[in-house]
């Protein structure tokens, strides 16, 4: 993060991080523990691809599963970065509301950066929200041909894809709720419906998948 007196989320334990979403300071908060959500989702596809990888009677999709291994990581790691860029953002709102209104010139002042702040505030759970819907693809990819032995882990990825998604999305729309820009409002709520079209349909379909490859079915 740009703080030098702040630590990046992925620099914490897990218990140190429990522990900061649970204290008073009001980041990291939900839209954080969105990313981190979906950054654990993504993680479990990765997983389950490299517990594919190199698998004899996996080879006829060997180049595949490498891809959704690769696509998963990366998702991963932008999923953890977007974890700090939402703590950072929700700062700046913050910071934003703590300027001076003295005068009309200092209240005007004040009005802009609150609504710049916003929007990035904004536009960060968006990307959460994007990317975790990319997480939920690459689930429906992985459950009907990954390892069978460990399919349960995409479903779980893809759950908690699905939950960072929406959790997102939440996030982005209370930002909305308090702009004033009609023009932006509309864009960005046209794009987060775009984000989370179909998503607990597309889940369903990667539970019944894989669910259907279980032992003894």
């Amino acid at each position: 993060m740009n703080h030098p007196d702040k630590r990046s989320l992925l620099d914490l334990t897990l218990g140190e991080l429990l522990q900061s979403l649970g204290s008073s300071e009001p980041t990291p908060g939900g839209g954080a523990a969105a990313a981190v959500v979906g950054a654990l989702g993504a993680a479990l596809v990765e997983m389950t691809a490299n517990l594919t990888l190199g698998r004899p009677r996996f080879a006829d999709i060997e180049a595949q599963v490498g891809r959704i291994e690769q696509d998963a990581a990366e998702l991963r790691k932008r999923l953890a970065a977007l974890a700090d860029a939402d703590a950072e953002a929700f700062d700046r709102v913050s910071a934003a509301y703590k300027l001076p209104r003295a005068d009309e010139q200092q209240k005007a002042s004040r009005s802009r950066a609150i609504q710049s702040a916003l929007a990035l505030a904004a536009d960060v759970p968006l990307d959460t929200a994007r990317a975790s819907g990319q997480v939920i693809g690459l689930a429906e990819e992985a459950a009907p041909i990954l390892n069978p032995s460990v399919i349960s882990d995409v479903l779980v990825g893809a759950l908690l894809a699905r939950a960072a998604l929406e959790s997102a999305a939440v996030n982005v729309e209370i930002n909305l709720a308090a702009m004033t820009d009609a023009a932006t409002v509309e864009r960005l709520s046209q794009e987060l419906a775009q984000a989370t079209e179909g998503a607990r349909e597309r889940v369903e379909r990667v539970l019944g998948a894989g669910r259907s490859r279980f032992p003894g079915h």
